[in-house]
Parts: structure tokens; sequence; C-alpha cells
């Protein structure tokens, strides 16, 4: 019991250096694109918001139970959750070291169901992979869609203002703009992540005995120190994928694309309280920007790469779960 719990401790505080490594380039890959930002200072720029973000988080929380995130009980609790989390932390770093975006929140969600199916026994299974449907597999079908058009439509009205204006004025806006909205995404991620991770940390006291079920502040600063480690280690590679070879950006797109993400996670967080995918809501806003050019600026056979990534991840999570939970559950059970 105590390595397995050793292995859980470690392998929640990978997971979210991971996100943080991993989601780096959603907010920051743009405006280091456009020269908004250099690298250095827009890697700490995004670690400084990530770690506010999830205090923010701890001051906002009010529910501690949501449909979506769920671990068995009983003796496959601590098993179940460790599975879960090392299967997030694996993807996180298949995902980022192939270059592709893709959804730590549905790697983790994904993962957890694997778990709940394999403890289905005692019912689990039956109660949390169909919630999970409304929470990951409906927002994965029309959220990158709608962002698409909405970033899309959104350069029309800026197109008509900036040719009316000298192009240095518009770069000079458009990368003011680009700088705020960089903020903002790294603050929302921050906010999301550390609500996620507190959830879980909140389980994992309901399937380990720990002193108290009441999250602390050094818990908090544990979750946000890690995000922000991960966060600066994160560079922009995978925001190599789809701000220079998905796609071609000017600061004015750049800027259309950024402020859409932000948007969208604003109100996936606070209206309807949905995980949304940060690097689905990046990658869609900037595609919808980008393609709103008259020259093709679009490369399809990426853009092809970054949709099959996307819904291989809850399958390929729910599954490689499974595979830990039975061999975590053969050696400890």
């Amino acid at each position: 019991m105590v390595l397995l719990s050793i292995l859980c401790v470690g392998a929640f505080l990978s997971a979210i250096f991971v996100t943080g490594m991993h989601d780096a380039s959603n907010a920051i890959a743009v405006p280091v694109r456009t020269r908004t930002m250099g690298d250095t200072a827009a890697l700490i720029t995004a670690a400084l918001f990530n770690g506010i973000g999830v205090f923010a988080a701890y001051l906002l929380i009010t529910d501690m139970s949501v449909p979506w995130i769920a671990v068995p009980s009983g003796h496959l609790g601590l098993p179940g959750l460790t599975a879960a989390l090392i299967t997030a932390a694996l993807w996180g770093v298949a995902t980022w070291a192939l270059r592709m975006p893709a959804s730590s929140t549905h790697a983790l969600i994904g993962a957890l169901a694997g778990v709940a199916w394999y403890a289905r026994v005692d019912g689990e299974g039956s109660r949390f992979i169909p919630a999970i449907f409304d929470a990951t597999l409906l927002p994965l079908l029309y959220l990158p869609p709608l962002i698409f058009l909405l970033s899309w439509l959104l350069v029309l009205p800026f197109y008509r203002l900036a040719i009316r204006s000298s192009p240095s004025s518009v770069n000079r806006h458009s990368r003011e703009v680009l700088a705020v909205s960089a903020s903002a995404i790294s603050l929302l991620h921050g906010m999301q992540t550390g609500y996620l991770y507190l959830l879980v940390l909140h389980v994992l006291g309901a399937v380990f005995p720990l002193p108290t079920r009441d999250l602390l502040p050094w818990h908090v600063l544990t979750i946000a120190l890690a995000l922000a480690a991960g966060t600066l280690t994160g560079g922009r590679r995978i925001g190599y994928t789809f701000a220079y070879r998905m796609v071609r950006l000017d600061p004015m797109r750049g800027a259309v694309a950024q402020g859409t993400t932000a948007l969208m996670q604003a109100l996936g967080y606070f209206l309807l309280q949905l995980p949304f995918s940060s690097s689905h809501l990046a990658t869609a806003s900037a595609l919808g920007a980008g393609v709103n050019q008259r020259f093709n600026s679009v490369k399809p056979k990426i853009v092809a790469n970054i949709m099959l990534t996307w819904f291989v991840t809850l399958p390929a999570c729910f599954l490689c779960a499974i595979a830990l939970m039975m061999a975590l559950d053969g050696i400890f059970g």
C-alpha cells in the first residue's frame, strides 16, 4: 500500500507537469510566431498566469462532485486512480514528442473511463461512462467546428477595419491584443487544470486514508508549482505544428484566433462548467482565422493528423488505463 501510494502521488505530480509542458504552446505559439513576444518572455508569462489560475480555481471552487470525475470504490480505488494518472502523463508525453496538439483533460477522463469499465462489477462503469459523453464526446464533435466558424467570421469585420488603417498601426494593436489574450488563455488554462486536479486530489482523499479531505493551501501551491514548472519546459514544440506547419497567420488574424480561444475558454469554465480542451480551441481558432485569406495558407495533411489525434485520444487512453489497471491490480491486489 505504501509503494502504491508513493506511485500514485508521483503519477499525480507527473500528470500535472506534463499538462503544463504539453499545453504551453496553446497560449504562446501564435504570439511567438507573430513576433509579439520572445520565447523566454512568453514562457515565463504563461507559467506565471497558469500558477495564478490554479489559485483562482481554488478560491472559486464550489462543487467538489462532478459527473465526469470518478474512480472505483473499495480496494480498486487507489490502483484505478494511479493507472489513470499514469495514462494521462504517458499520453501527454507521446503526443508532445509527436508534436501533436491533444487534450490533456480528455486523456485523463478517457483513462478514468477505462478504469471504471474495468471495475464495472462494482457499478462504477454504468454510472460514470455515460456521464463522460455529455462532458467530452459531444464537445469534441461540435466545439472545433463552432470555434473554427466563429474565428473565420470574426476576421471579416476586423479585416474591414484593417484595410482603412496603416499596416504598422494594425500590427501594433494586434500585438497588444495577442499579449493580453496569451495571458488570458494561460490564466483560464490554469483555472481549468487547477479545478480538474483539485477534484482529483479530493477523490484521492476518498480512496486513501488521508488526515483530512479538505483542500489546503499547500495542496494548491504544489499543483501550481508543478503546472508552472511544466509550462516553463514546454517551449513551442506542439505550437510549431499548428502555428507554423498547419497554417500561416499574420498578427491581425493571430489576434482574432487568440481572442476567440480565450472567449470560448471562459464560456466553458464559467458558464457551461465543461472540460473544454484548450488544445482543441487554440488549434481550431488558428485554423479558422488562417483559412480566411486569399491564398492557400492551410496544409490539409497536418489538419487531418491533428483531428485523428483528437479522436484517438479517448479510446487510446481508455485501453491503456485498462492495461495498467490490470497490471496494478495484479501486483497490489
